[in-house]
């Protein structure tokens, strides 16, 4: 146990949950989910590029009629648009509205705003330490003995 008391899985727990609390009320403000916001970050991040239905279904690992809701609900709120690729009309690429651009902007200045809230009182020295320290507790947990208890 560390000098302070708590347990580091317990702190880094509750930084989590209070976290997810106040993304998980910020989304529930604007009416997403969070499976839209990671559609709608998949494609702001694709630029130009025109993803396919298929593409989606890769990157969030869903299976395509979950997909097909996703893109249905996104298109009723005029975030996205999918239609048949001009190259090859077997094909149903997505596209993000400029309303969707404009979201997704909204997003990232939110997401800064918690990342200063977050690191608020540190220096650029500390937080590049924290987030390689961070980095390799994150390493640790993911390469484990296969879930075996500590």
């Amino acid at each position: 146990m560390s000098a302070e008391g708590e347990p580091i899985g317990y702190l880094l727990a509750r930084i989590h949950s209070n976290m997810d609390r106040r993304a998980n009320n910020t989304l529930k403000a604007s009416g997403m989910t969070f499976s839209q916001m990671r559609l709608l970050h998949f494609l702001f991040k694709q630029g130009e590029a025109t993803p396919s239905q298929k593409d989606i279904e890769d990157f969030l690992q869903v299976s395509h009629p979950t997909v097909v809701g996703l893109i249905q609900r996104l298109e009723a709120k005029e975030l996205v648009r999918s239609g048949f690729d001009q190259r090859d009309r077997r094909v149903k690429s997505v596209y993000l509205t400029e309303a969707g651009r404009g979201f997704m902007s909204a997003v990232y200045e939110h997401h800064e705003q918690m990342e200063r809230a977050i690191t608020a009182g540190l220096d650029a020295a500390e937080v590049d330490a924290l987030r390689a320290l961070l980095r390799r507790v994150l390493n640790n947990v993911l390469n484990d003995d296969g879930g075996k208890p500590c």
